[in-house]
């Protein structure tokens, strides 16, 4: 990858028998912990930072504000943990990790939504750890296969928790830290809902957000949706120049996209979508770390394409700042059900996550009924073993599948593959904003909500409604869609944002490509199918052989042992 944070608890040399420190920007080091960074951006304001003297080291990775804008952000925080210990991470902002040795004691934080993930192996008498999981598989010379997680991978779309494919192999925790021998979980991320005007303090809170975040230098891009989430950041930060959608050329969500850059001054281009789009080689794969599937980088390409040094995205506002992880009540209608404003009465989140929300793909169970004797109630297992890891954050039952989401985003790959490539922002990582979805009830955390702040932004940002949402009221929006796709009226159904999967897969007749020898496989869900090419790849780039076939993908056998290869991932 193109920017990499990799460190040992151990001194420099510990550091060189796993890695060679000109792989590296910048090594920091200490007795106890060596750190190297990998970051065009490093020492940019608001970027990525690196601070060492006699008695300690701090590198802050990523995307990091302080509250006086400090020109030297390591180096500020290394003097505030000296004097405060952990309690100075409060007056950090942003998408970040930190590496740090106050002299004292070494340690590996996590922001409080855990935006970057951290990975982790003891190997040779030291600890090693770094942000791209194939660098750190390799600190050991063998692996050895997780079943449960490949099969969370497969049927649920993404490895649960903390874990990843290999046993040795773990994730720093959720909100947490990692020590020399040891990890944490911290209380930072918990829901402790109050009153306030929520629409009004979410739209004061958008705009610092979006202040901080509009002075980042270079040519700035967008990719932009027709939706409400990617325009907000058009409606807040004003040297936006170009965007850019994924669809095709005659769809309506890249009309409405075209209609909302030319409503900010901005220029608009299209990603159109080919056999490539799910053609997944291990320079895509790479940013699923092989924990979640690589279907959600659905802008892969842009690279080559857009002309900009900064891209800003929407990702997560969904989650955080309005209602998909949040069980709203609904009722039935034509064999249809229609969401409704108020909260589900009685709260099932298992249901609501395996129905809705996570890549449950429906012939999952009987894939697996040959392989377990209740595929439905394995897999139910594995989501009550987390929601009761999550239990401890919430006061409501209600917020259980925000804080399960939040914690296993599946789609964490779409925002790793921006940051490799561009100067990237994450807006929902601003502290204020979390700050503002654990203190709003879930019930105020909705699209309604959401869309009154915004127009305090702008009172002209819904100008250009998402097509598929024609109508201000949700339920009537449902209710149209419902008649356009079941009535025999004179109206088409509603364009879907994203391109048709299962179209673009059979045009390009990618089972003889993808899964040439496993015709057992060929009825089954494109997205599934995917997901055993993406493990495929992993796998190979990883062990440079074929360690698993697709049907022992699929049902994972027991675990066995990976010889893992010499260096085939290049950054």
């Amino acid at each position: 990858m193109n920017k990499e944070l990799f460190g040992v608890f151990g001194g420099a040399d510990a550091f060189g028998v796993v890695r060679e420190e000109a792989s590296f920007d910048r090594i920091c080091s200490t007795e106890s912990l060596t750190v190297g960074i990998r970051d065009p951006d490093l020492g940019d304001p608001h970027r990525s930072s690196a601070h060492e003297d006699p008695t300690g080291c701090c590198v802050i990775w990523g995307e990091v504000y302080t509250p006086d804008g400090v020109a030297r952000p390591a180096r500020w925080l290394l003097e505030r943990y000296r004097e405060e210990g952990r309690a100075a991470l409060s007056a950090l902002n942003g998408s970040y990790l930190v590496a740090i040795d106050d002299g004292s004691e070494a340690a590996v934080y996590t922001d409080p939504i855990r935006s970057w993930e951290c990975f982790y192996t003891d190997a040779g008498g030291s600890r090693a750890f770094g942000t791209d999981a194939s660098r750190v598989c390799r600190a050991r010379p063998e692996l050895s296969f997780d079943p449960d997680s490949l099969l969370e991978l497969t049927h649920l779309s993404v490895v649960l928790d903390d874990r990843t494919l290999f046993e040795e192999v773990s994730r720093i925790p959720f909100d947490g830290v990692l020590g020399p021998t040891s990890t944490e979980q911290l209380d930072r991320f918990v829901y402790r809902p109050q009153e306030f005007d929520y629409a009004g303090e979410l739209a004061a809170r958008l705009e610092r957000a979006l202040s901080r975040r509009a002075d980042l230098q270079g040519r700035k891009g967008l990719l932009l949706g027709a939706g409400y989430d990617s325009r907000t950041l058009l409606a807040g930060i004003p040297d936006i120049e170009c965007c850019y959608t994924v669809g095709g050329e005659d769809s309506a969500e890249i009309r409405v996209a075209k209609q909302l850059a030319d409503q900010y001054g901005a220029t608009h281009r299209t990603l159109g979508v080919d056999g490539s789009y799910f053609v997944t080689d291990i320079d895509t794969v790479r940013y699923t770390n092989g924990i979640g599937e690589s279907i959600h980088i659905h802008q892969r390409g842009i690279e080559q394409l857009a002309d900009v040094d900064v891209m800003y995205h929407g990702w997560a506002i969904d989650s955080l700042l309005k209602e998909f992880f949040v069980q709203k009540k609904r009722v039935g209608a034509f064999g249809k059900s229609v969401k409704l404003s108020g909260l589900a009465e009685e709260p099932d989140a298992i249901d609501f996550l395996t129905d809705r929300k996570l890549g449950l793909m429906p012939e999952s169970p009987t894939l697996l009924a040959e392989y377990v004797d209740d595929p439905d109630a394995v897999l139910e297992e594995r989501l009550e073993r987390e929601l009761d890891r999550c239990r401890g954050r919430v006061q409501r039952a209600y917020d259980l599948p925000s804080v399960f989401g939040i914690k296993n985003l599946p789609s964490k790959s779409f925002r790793i593959h921006l940051a490799d490539q561009f100067t990237e922002s994450f807006l929902c990582a601003d502290s204020e904003l979390i700050d503002w979805h654990l203190t709003t009830p879930p019930e105020y955390r909705s699209t309604e909500t959401f869309l009154a702040a915004i127009q305090q932004l702008d009172p002209n940002v819904l100008r250009y409604r998402p097509p598929d949402r024609p109508r201000t009221s949700s339920i009537l929006n449902q209710i149209e869609g419902f008649c356009r796709r079941n009535l025999p009226l004179p109206l088409s159904p509603f364009d879907n944002p994203w391109p048709d999967r299962r179209s673009v897969y059979e045009e390009y007749d990618l089972d003889r490509s993808l899964l040439p020898d496993s015709p057992e496989l060929h009825p089954c869900s494109v997205r599934l199918k995917l997901r055993v090419h993406d493990v495929e790849t992993w796998l190979s780039a990883l062990a440079d052989q074929s360690a698993l076939s697709p049907e022992e993908i699929v049902r994972p056998p027991d675990s066995r042992r990976l010889a893992v290869a010499e260096e085939t991932v290049t950054h």
